[in-house]
C-alpha cells in the first residue's frame, strides 16, 4: 500500500478505497454538511469501507476533508479546461460559462465552494490552500486554468495583451460570481438571471478589450 494522501496524486494512483471516501466527503458537503463538523464515522459509513481503513490514508479528519475537496476542485477545473478549450473563442467560452453556471447546480456549488476557501480564514481553508500551492496542483490551479485559457485569446487578438493575467482573472471570476448570485437569489433579489446575463456577459467583455 502506499503512503499517506495528499490530496495532489494523479488520479490513477488513488487507491479505489480513498476515491470512495472522497466521494462520501463530497457527497456529504453537497447535503448541507459543515467541513469542520464532519465525522470520520459518517465519511466511511458512506464510503461502505471501515473507520480504521481511513487511517491508513490519512492522518486526521482534517487531513481527509481537504484531501477530499482538493482532488473535487482539481477535476472539476480540469474538465472545466478541457471544455474550455473545445470552444472556438472567447466570447463563446463566457458564454458556455454563464450557460454551465446557470444550468449546472453541482458547478455552482464548486463555484461557491472554490470562493469560500479562498477568503476564509478557517484552519480547513488554509489546509486546502495550502494543497493547492504545491507543484503537482500548479497546473489545475483555477486561476492557472482560467490565466491559460486568457493568454490564449489574448494571442489570438481577441482581448487586450496588455492587461496582467491576474486581473483578467479576477475580472471573470467578478462576472461569474455577478451571475451565479442571481441564479442563487432569485427569492430574495427577484433577479431574472437570463434578464442579467448579457449584461454580465458584456461586461467581461467590455472589460478585458
Amino acid at each position: 500500500m502506499m503512503g499517506k494522501m495528499t490530496g495532489v496524486e494523479e488520479y490513477e494512483q488513488i487507491p479505489p478505497k480513498v476515491l470512495k471516501i472522497y466521494e462520501a466527503v463530497i457527497g456529504l458537503l453537497e447535503d448541507g454538511a459543515d467541513a469542520s463538523g464532519l465525522r470520520v464515522s459518517a465519511i466511511t459509513q458512506r464510503a461502505g469501507i471501515g473507520k480504521g481503513t481511513a487511517y491508513e490514508y490519512f492522518d486526521s479528519k482534517e487531513d481527509i476533508v481537504a484531501c477530499a475537496v482538493v482532488f473535487h476542485i482539481r477535476q472539476i477545473f480540469s474538465a472545466l479546461q478541457r471544455e474550455l478549450q473545445k470552444q472556438e473563442s472567447f466570447e463563446k467560452q463566457i458564454g458556455w460559462l454563464l450557460d454551465k453556471l446557470e444550468r449546472e447546480t453541482f458547478d455552482k456549488h464548486c463555484f461557491i465552494r472554490f470562493v469560500h476557501i479562498l477568503t476564509d480564514h478557517s484552519e480547513f481553508s488554509r489546509s486546502v490552500r495550502q494543497k493547492m500551492t504545491t507543484e503537482p496542483f500548479a497546473k489545475y490551479h483555477p486561476v492557472n486554468v482560467f490565466g491559460d485559457i486568457l493568454k490564449r485569446s489574448a494571442e489570438r487578438g481577441e482581448i487586450r495583451s496588455d492587461l496582467p493575467v491576474e486581473f483578467m482573472v479576477c475580472t471573470v471570476f467578478s462576472g461569474l460570481l455577478t451571475y451565479m448570485m442571481s441564479v442563487s437569489t432569485q427569492e430574495c433579489f427577484q433577479i431574472r438571471p437570463e434578464e442579467l446575463k448579457p449584461y454580465v456577459y458584456q461586461q467581461i467583455l467590455h472589460a478585458l478589450r
